[in-house]
């Protein structure tokens, strides 16, 4: 399934680069503001976590503080807080293969879902007193043995079916490569339609309390911007989520959930100076078998506000036309389902992919599922 959006924001820094400037790149010879992948996953993973109305086992997150997370499980399972939080540490040291500092912070962050926290805890309480009588050598270790508890933790991590952030967005961990998970989502880079203008905001403070003899600024800076209308692309592979999920028994709601996050979350930079909140002007979402295409080369031209039409409507006719020139030279025999929706202004601009258009978003992401042959209820069809 494919997310293709076009969206504009209002004078933002919401992906900034080392230098604190709006990331930015060069696309058809020109200038192009950027928005990473990595910047528009997270605002998605945070809109997923707080919006999304799944069972709180299909969250995740990332953290190098997991020692106190799995510790309190253990308390609540009546074990000594001491030994709890040595047998914590030990289970993600062993199992895990995580190194720890002076802090009990693990030195590289962690994805983790709830689920499989809940099944390392499980392991180590249900072999409690094996754990221990281990607990009492001069140098305290997991029973490596009748059972390997180290093992049987990474076992739980392979085996058990994984929460719907990390089956969406994947993991990696050099330490135990055992657990990896391919992604079932890819996200491009967002980059401007419109050639980029960087700016800058000079801007000064007073001190309220000062003397009434003070004159000038006590403190000044300045912050990079720009205002730019993106083109933003993702892709979620059903088989994929599939494999990562064990099952489809929640396949629809985790889809659904993932295309709304990806459509109405704005990444957080610079937003309490800026208050760069916006919804994207069209979505339109294609259901292929086979490889997905990016309709970024619409913009390989900057578009700019032209003929009397607004830089939204030059946007969305070329993207229009890019599509019936797509579909000429290759068919569509590849596509399940193709539907847009646009703003009533934008819409018409619509030529090619008039016959497509969606009255909701809501529609439209209903529509895609179908066509994924998967249903409303979140199972497959």
């Amino acid at each position: 399934m494919e997310i293709h959006l076009i969206q504009s924001f209002p004078p933002a820094n919401l992906n900034r680069d080392e230098n604190g400037m709006p990331k930015s790149t060069i696309f058809g010879g020109r200038p192009r503001a950027r928005i990473s992948s990595q910047c528009q996953k997270r605002a998605a993973r945070k809109y997923y976590y707080q919006y999304a109305k799944l069972d709180p086992a299909h969250f995740a997150d990332r953290s190098r503080n997991w020692i106190p997370e799995l510790k309190s499980k253990l308390v609540k399972a009546g074990i000594p807080d001491e030994q709890a939080e040595l047998v914590a540490r030990l289970a993600l040291e062993e199992g895990l293969k995580l190194k720890f500092n002076d802090k009990n912070e693990a030195t590289t962050i962690v994805f983790l879902g709830k689920t499989e926290l809940d099944a390392i805890a499980e392991i180590l309480i249900k072999n409690w007193s094996a754990i221990e009588s281990s607990l009492r050598e001069e140098k305290p270790k997991l029973p490596q043995k009748d059972p390997n508890i180290a093992k049987a933790i990474e076992k739980a991590l392979v085996d058990t079916g994984k929460p719907g952030d990390v089956a969406l967005f994947g993991r990696m961990m050099a330490s135990l490569p055992t657990v990896n998970v391919d992604a079932a989502v890819q996200v491009a880079h967002a980059i401007s339609i419109n050639v980029l203008q960087q700016e800058f905001d000079f801007f000064t403070a007073v001190d309220d309390l000062g003397s009434s003899e003070d004159t000038g600024a006590d403190h000044m800076g300045e912050t990079g911007y720009n205002s730019s209308t993106y083109y933003r692309f993702a892709v979620l592979d059903k088989e994929q989520l599939v494999e990562n999920l064990g099952g489809t028994e929640h396949l629809g709601s985790i889809i659904k959930a993932f295309a709304t996050a990806f459509i109405h979350a704005v990444p957080s930079g610079h937003q309490n100076g800026f208050a760069a909140h916006t919804r994207p002007a069209l979505v339109m979402v294609v259901v292929r078998e086979g490889q997905p295409i990016s309709l970024v080369d619409a913009f390989e031209n900057p578009v700019a506000p032209s003929g009397g039409f607004s830089l939204l409507e030059n946007a969305v006719k070329a993207l229009d036309e890019y599509w019936g020139s797509l579909i000429k030279m290759y068919g569509e025999a590849d596509v399940q389902y193709k539907g847009v929706v646009a703003l009533d202004r934008l819409a018409e601009r619509l030529n090619v992919l008039k016959s497509s258009k969606k009255d909701s978003v809501e529609e439209l992401l209903n529509s895609a599922l179908k066509a994924l042959g998967v249903a409303n209820n979140g199972k497959g069809a």
